[in-house]
C-alpha cells in the first residue's frame, strides 16, 4: 500500500477493495481521468450497485467514464445515464447490427 503514496497510473480493484482503500485514506481518486466499469451488468446484478455509487461519487466530474456490459437491461441504461455524459451504446447482437460496418479497426492510444 505504500506504493499508492507515491502515485500510480492505474488502479484495478473490486468495489469493496477500492472503498476499503478510500476509507483508510491511502487511495485518492481526485485526479482520476479515466474510469472503466467492466462487466457492469454482472457486478451490479449481484449487489455491488451501492458500492459502485460510493466510488463514483468520489471521482472528479471532469473524467472519461466507460461502462462495458454484455446485456443492457433498463437498470443498466439508468446507471449509464446517471454517470455517463451522452453515452454511446454499441449493440453488436441486436437487429441493428446490420447497420454497423463489417470491419472494425482497433486503435492503440498512448498517453504522453
Amino acid at each position: 500500500m505504500r506504493v499508492l503514496n507515491y502515485g500510480v497510473d492505474i488502479v484495478v480493484g473490486t468495489p469493496g477493495r477500492i472503498i476499503d482503500l478510500l476509507r483508510r485514506g491511502v487511495l485518492n481518486l481526485s485526479q482520476i481521468q479515466f474510469v472503466v466499469l467492466d462487466e457492469a451488468d454482472q457486478m451490479l446484478a449481484v449487489g455491488f450497485d451501492e458500492d459502485v455509487e460510493v466510488i463514483m461519487e468520489q471521482l472528479p466530474q471532469n473524467r472519461q467514464s466507460m461502462l462495458f456490459s454484455a446485456t443492457m437491461p433498463s437498470w443498466i441504461r439508468k446507471i449509464s445515464n446517471k454517470y455517463l455524459n451522452d453515452p454511446v451504446i454499441i449493440d453488436l447482437v441486436s437487429d441493428f447490427f446490420s447497420y454497423f460496418p463489417v470491419n472494425f479497426i482497433l486503435l492503440s492510444l498512448s498517453l504522453s
